[in-house]
């Protein structure tokens, strides 16, 4: 398994209004969607990951901690902003850590298993500025040239308008997914809760 992989931006600053509580506390195979999803990227060979969260966000959350992953926090003081504010603010700090690419994942969206990231990382190519996953979805792994793109963008960025004029230009790989998740977003409980009994028998995270 390969080691530092371009670092993770996860994107957990946003209210949850139709979940009707913060998504990345909600619990699953006994520990938080946050660290499950921060757990599944390290299983890939992922070493830093620059988590997006609520500004005053307890302390117990802040320190979430896995052995052998660094976490950058990123404050988001508006929580009604659109995620695209939240990604702006993420592609700011891993422009400073001059990383040639980083992956973008809304913490509602499960993480693939490592042969996800993997396939993805393998189509990142010169020219390319994002691989995604066949048919929409992610995560997404944005090259530094469209980090900095995002980085100059307003609070009401769309990447997927953004990722539609690259892939016009013919500068965005699809790779097919593995498996059938990566455009389920759990926004409501009933999301939640269809999704969780097909993870927790395993309660392994795999």
């Amino acid at each position: 398994m390969p080691l530092n992989l371009p670092p993770l931006l996860l994107g957990a600053g946003g209210r949850s209004r139709r979940m009707g509580q913060a998504k990345h506390r909600l619990e699953v195979g006994g520990r938080s969607l946050l660290a499950w999803q921060l757990e599944r990227f390290q299983a890939a060979g992922g070493t830093c990951a620059v988590v997006v969260l609520p500004e005053g966000d307890s302390p117990s959350m802040r320190e979430t901690g896995i052995a052998g992953l660094e976490l950058v926090w990123i404050a988001q003081p508006d929580p009604d902003t659109p995620m695209g504010d939240s990604l702006r603010r993420a592609a700011l700090r891993v422009l400073d850590m001059e990383a040639p690419a980083a992956w973008w994942l809304p913490v509602d969206t499960p993480a693939p298993g490592p042969e996800g990231w993997l396939d993805q990382l393998a189509a990142m190519a010169p020219g390319i500025a994002a691989v995604t996953p066949a048919g929409g979805g992610h995560p997404v792994l944005l090259a530094r040239p469209l980090l900095e793109m995002v980085a100059v963008s307003g609070p009401d960025l769309r990447l997927d308008h953004l990722l539609a004029g690259q892939a016009a230009r013919g500068r965005v790989a699809q790779v097919p997914a593995r498996d059938s998740e990566r455009r389920l977003n759990l926004n409501t409980p009933e999301d939640w809760r269809n999704w969780v009994r097909t993870v927790e028998p395993s309660q392994d995270g795999a």
